[in-house]
């Protein structure tokens, strides 16, 4: 299986030809090259070393690269091999890809031919991978080093899956989409992927909703002096802070048209433009973006690029909502209780003892986050030594509109208020029309809220650009 530290292997016995093709892909950010002059010691380097390409010349003394080829496609048919020869006959690129090459070209070589067909190659290699891996693991359900996610609160099999793939993928360069509702801890499953890749670099965060093309480029690339009135000097970007580690984006179904041709120029090509600049830069940042939004959705409506799409999909995490893993709501619950008295300095409060039963029936749309909140408000509201199940309620109540029926709890029902379609009718008038119920769930959000856009959002599962795009304009009195 490719490393992370793959090399590509030339291949040629003309050392001048073989520098360049190393001095153009080193240019392109591939710089671990291996270079072979003798073609009679390459099988024992193919061998020997990780390798993610060949660049493999055709016309050479002693052994042949038409002899070689069958031997590598034969013994380690998982490198892709890219054939190079001055012969330009439509027969010999024929035989070459019967026998197994990824891909042909004749000399003089076309410098972002070869680039694009070692990218394309490496991009081959790495979905081989993934299929390996993901084979190897789709049976397991624990992670193979439990307390590597120790700061990721759960008892949940489902999570523990969602750990097994983190293992899996943590250490390829190639981005990761981590998608889920609002609330369910998609920043702390991108820190457990910069964790678990040994990356040197730091783990850098950006949420990108609301921020143009001139602002997305000014946070993430920089700028140089004089790029624009007022750049009195040269701003590092966020890109650059995550050298050798992580660039986490947030909100990634946000991102504008522009953003998205930058973002995309920089997962392809592994470079960008820092403002004001001439020569691009390059990245050595992998990449992790979240959301909460369907993309796929947003592909059908023309608001996300499809091309920009399947870059971020490489290695797609799909968190589950807490209802979904109702198990965790006690866990949680308890650990969230001692963190708010820790922060409040009081003494943990005595439970009333069905309410983590209780509190496990209800479906917290606002998810892990939406917990959190009830229970530091609890706690901040409780001047007894007991919390009580209508304490819980009356928060419930006052932030969504229901709440589990406690005597269905103790039954043993599941006490949810469900919303009925009659009574949206009956508020309306008449069937409400989609635009018209989506602005009154906005409005009745942000009134539950008292005016707080951010729990607003949280409450609803969508960005606070959203509310802010969406919500009614204040009028000054």
């Amino acid at each position: 299986m490719e490393s992370a530290h793959a090399s590509i292997l030339i291949v040629d016995d003309e050392p001048l030809t073989a520098e360049f093709y190393q001095a153009v892909l080193a240019e392109h950010g591939y710089s671990d090259t291996v270079l072979c002059h003798d073609s009679r010691v390459a099988m024992e380097l193919v061998s020997s070393k990780p390798l993610s390409v060949i660049l493999l010349d055709l016309n050479m003394p002693h052994v042949s690269g038409e002899q070689l080829l069958p031997q590598i496609t034969e013994r380690h048919p998982e490198i892709p091999v890219v054939v190079i020869t001055a012969v330009d006959r439509i027969e010999t690129a024929v035989d070459c890809m019967k026998q197994g090459a990824f891909d042909f070209m004749t000399k003089p070589v076309d410098e972002a031919r070869m680039v694009g067909a070692v990218r394309n190659a490496r991009r081959l290699r790495e979905l081989q991978d993934q299929v390996q891996i993901m084979q190897q693991n789709e049976s397991r359900v624990e992670p193979h080093d439990p307390e590597r996610f120790r700061g990721i609160i759960t008892v949940s099999p489902l999570m523990k899956r969602v750990f097994v793939q983190l293992e899996a993928i943590a250490a390829t360069p190639w981005p990761v989409l981590i998608t889920g509702e609002s609330g369910t801890g998609k920043e702390l499953i991108a820190r457990a992927v910069h964790d678990l890749s040994g990356r040197s670099g730091e783990f850098v965060a950006v949420n990108v909703a609301g921020l143009d093309g001139t602002m997305f480029s000014d946070t993430l690339f920089g700028h140089r002096k004089g790029a624009f009135t007022g750049a009195d000097g040269v701003r590092q970007g966020l890109i650059e802070q995550a050298n050798r580690g992580t660039l986490f984006l947030d909100e990634i179904g946000d991102l504008d048209q522009q953003s998205q041709v930058k973002l995309l120029r920089l997962l392809q090509e592994g470079e960008y433009y820092p403002l004001g600049a001439d020569r691009p830069s390059l990245s050595g940042a992998r990449v992790v973006v979240a959301t909460n939004a369907d993309l796929e959705l947003l592909q059908q409506e023309g608001a996300f690029r499809r091309d920009l799409y399947y870059r971020l999909v490489s290695h797609r995490i799909q968190l589950p909502p807490l209802r979904d893993r109702a198990e965790d709501i006690p866990v949680l619950f308890t650990h969230f209780l001692h963190e708010a008295c820790d922060t409040l300095e009081r003494s943990p409060p005595e439970l009333q003892p069905e309410l983590l039963e209780y509190i496990s029936r209800y479906r917290f749309p606002g998810n892990v986050r939406e917990l959190q909140a009830l229970i530091y408000d609890v706690v901040g509201r409780n001047s007894g030594e007991r919390v009580t199940i209508d304490a819980v309620r009356g928060y419930l109540q006052g932030v969504s509109g229901s709440a589990p029926d406690a005597e269905a709890a103790d039954a043993g029902g599941d006490g949810a208020e469900v919303p009925t379609a009659a009574g949206l009718i009956r508020s309306f008038g008449g069937f409400p029309k989609l635009k018209d119920v989506e602005s009154w769930l906005i409005d009745e959000a942000l009134r539950i809220s008292g005016g707080n856009q951010s729990a607003a959002a949280s409450m609803l599962g969508v960005s606070q650009s959203t509310i802010s795009r969406r919500a009614k304009p204040t009028k000054d009195v």
